[in-house]
């Protein structure tokens, strides 16, 4: 009898487990575009999050049409200053294929405080 049960639960892992790795890469590859559809129509959208430590991090933050650098850490979230729009206009940035970076614009802002 108990031979009987450990090669049932073996059929099933066999059967089981390659629709459950098949579930996840299905949900990986086409539920991603959907939760990014979901965020299209709000107003406030994160359009890069970069990680200064493990409880520390660096946001550019889309609110209506203006852009703001914001430092988030444990237990706080802090407006650092608000990025002009021609930061963004000036650049070769594509915003809404959310390929924004934190880097090229603290360079150009970087830049114009030198100037």
């Amino acid at each position: 009898m108990d031979d009987l049960q450990l090669w049932k639960m073996v059929i099933e892992i066999v059967i089981f487990l390659p629709f459950i790795i098949f579930l996840i890469y299905f949900v990986g590859k086409y539920g991603s575009n959907k939760f990014q559809n979901i965020q299209n129509g709000k107003i406030i959208k994160i359009l890069e999050r970069v990680p200064i430590s493990k409880d520390n991090s660096l946001l550019i933050v889309k609110i209506a049409d203006k852009y703001y650098l914001i430092s988030s850490s444990n237990g706080s979230v802090e407006v650092l200053f608000e990025i002009e729009s021609d930061y963004i206009a000036n650049s070769n940035i594509n915003v809404s294929n959310r390929n924004l970076s934190i880097q090229e614009v603290l360079k150009r802002i970087k830049g114009k405080k030198e100037d």
